[in-house]
């Protein structure tokens, strides 16, 4: 009775030390990072698959977990000169993330420290590119002018290579986060920005002018048509009242003559005489013809 207890103890015992060292030698690895397992300090394996995976128990393997995401910072300002000489402060952002686990294990292995080597890595990059660069490349009104996708890109091509093979790193982007002038500069880029925009300005009321000019050429050109268009019809109309006029009188001289001629100097006599028209004619004058016939009292 005594043996098989202690048979059962010891079935007992063995079964919770397989169960703690197989808890001890199974371990997860979640999506968004990846893993080394090293013994004594020397790799061993790389995970890269999220999922449930083993070692060996305890302290005889060890799992060094990185996270495996897109990781953005920002390198400290930093004052470079410029290809013409001008100098520019200037704030980067890198995002990167890491590729290879291994690599990054034995040459890195915290990530604090990947931040300030590829912060070095990116400035001295940036340094170097900004010497095919002037300040119009940087900063110009015209938009088509601004170089610095072409810059960004430089930077991230210089830096790219030797951070995938010799740390297992990929850098994602480079840009450009904030650009400031130091004081030596700035009054020199605002009236260069003046300048510029007073000769944009310039151009606009140029055209404005010239546009305003066209218009009125046109306009005069359109009231001389309309006016001439006017005293055409004018012309006309007139034309064809003093002809049917003359017809009018025509006819009336045919059917007539004497009542005719005794109309038109009836006409005259109204044009002429007035209330307190004074008028001196000679006695042979034809105006003195129905004027003589008339009564005492109307000469």
């Amino acid at each position: 009775m005594g043996g098989a207890m202690r048979r059962r103890v010891l079935t007992i015992v063995g079964a919770a030390v397989a169960v703690g060292l197989l808890a001890l030698s199974l371990f997860t690895v979640p999506a968004g990072e990846v893993a080394v397992v090293t013994q004594f300090g020397k790799p061993v394996s790389t995970i890269t698959e999220p999922g449930l995976h083993w070692k060996l128990p305890g302290f005889l393997q060890r799992v060094n977990r990185f996270d495996a995401r897109v990781e953005v910072f920002n390198t400290p300002p930093i004052q470079l000169l410029l290809g013409d000489k001008n100098p520019i402060i200037l704030t980067t952002f890198v995002a990167w993330k890491i590729t290879d686990p291994l690599d990054f294990f034995r040459s890195l292995v915290l990530r604090s420290t990947a931040r300030e080597k590829l912060g070095d890595m990116v400035v001295s990059a940036l340094g170097a590119a900004l010497a095919d660069y002037a300040l119009d490349d940087i900063i110009n009104p015209d938009p088509d002018g601004v170089r610095i996708a072409d810059l960004e890109r430089s930077v991230l091509d210089a830096t790219t290579a030797q951070t995938q093979d010799k740390y297992g790193i990929e850098i994602v982007r480079v840009g450009l986060r904030r650009l400031s002038y130091p004081s030596i500069v700035a009054e020199a880029v605002y009236n260069r920005m003046r300048a510029e925009r007073e000769k944009e300005a310039k151009r606009f009321r140029a055209e404005g002018t010239e546009a305003a000019a066209k218009i009125e050429a046109a306009t005069d050109t359109e009231v001389s048509t309309i006016l001439a268009e006017a005293y055409r019809q004018a012309e006309i109309i007139k034309g064809e009242g003093d002809q049917e006029a003359t017809r009018i009188y025509a006819r009336a001289l045919g059917q007539d003559p004497e009542f005719f001629e005794f109309l038109r100097s009836l006409d005259l006599y109204r044009k002429t005489l007035g209330d307190k028209t004074t008028v001196v004619l000679s006695t042979d004058s034809e105006l003195l013809r129905y004027l003589e016939s008339a009564e005492p009292g109307r000469r």
